[in-house]
C-alpha cells in the first residue's frame, strides 16, 4: 500500500508560493539587476543641482535609481546624478583663473550617457563653490566642459 506523505507535498506547496510572492512583488526587478536610468537635457536642472555655477550653455546629464526605487519598499531611494555641462568660455576662463586645479582620473561609469575624452582636472575648492552642501559628489573640468556625479543622501 502506498502511502501519501503529506508534510512534504504541504512544504513543497509553501515553498514554491513563497518563490512566486517574492517574484511577483519585486515588480518584475531581480537580485543584482542594474540601477535604473533615465537621461536629460534639461538645462533647467543645472539650476537645481548647481544654483551657484555660472555659464551654463548645455546639459547631457543622467538619474540613475540606487537601491529598490520601489515605493513600496520602506526606506529611502537614493539617486545618482551625473553627466556634463558645457559652461560658455568666459565663464570657463573665470573658473580657471580663479582655482589651483590638479590633473585627475575621474571615476564615473555611466548608464545611458556616452563618455567624453579629457583631460580633467580637480579642485576640492571648486567643488565646494558649486556642489551644494547636501549633495556628496565630485566635479572636474576639461577646458568649458564640466564633468559631474553626485548622490542624495
Amino acid at each position: 500500500m502506498n502511502k501519501i506523505r503529506i508534510k512534504p507535498i504541504i512544504t513543497l506547496i509553501l515553498v514554491l508560493a513563497l518563490l512566486v510572492c517574492a517574484t511577483a512583488c519585486t515588480n518584475g526587478k531581480r537580485a543584482g539587476e542594474e540601477a535604473k536610468s533615465s537621461v536629460s537635457t534639461d538645462i533647467s536642472a543645472v539650476e537645481k543641482l548647481f544654483p551657484s555655477l555660472e555659464g551654463a550653455t548645455e546639459i547631457e546629464w543622467e538619474q540613475v535609481t540606487l537601491g529598490s526605487g520601489d515605493s513600496r519598499v520602506p526606506g529611502p531611494t537614493d539617486y545618482k546624478f551625473q553627466g556634463y555641462i558645457v559652461l560658455s568660455d568666459d565663464v570657463a576662463q573665470k573658473y580657471a583663473s580663479s582655482y589651483d586645479f590638479t590633473e585627475a582620473k575621474p571615476d564615473v561609469t555611466f548608464e545611458n550617457i556616452k563618455e567624453r575624452e579629457g583631460n580633467w582636472k580637480y579642485s576640492e575648492d571648486f567643488c565646494k563653490d558649486i556642489i551644494p552642501e547636501y549633495y556628496p559628489g565630485s566635479v572636474w573640468i576639461d577646458g568649458n566642459t564640466i564633468l559631474f556625479s553626485m548622490t542624495t543622501t
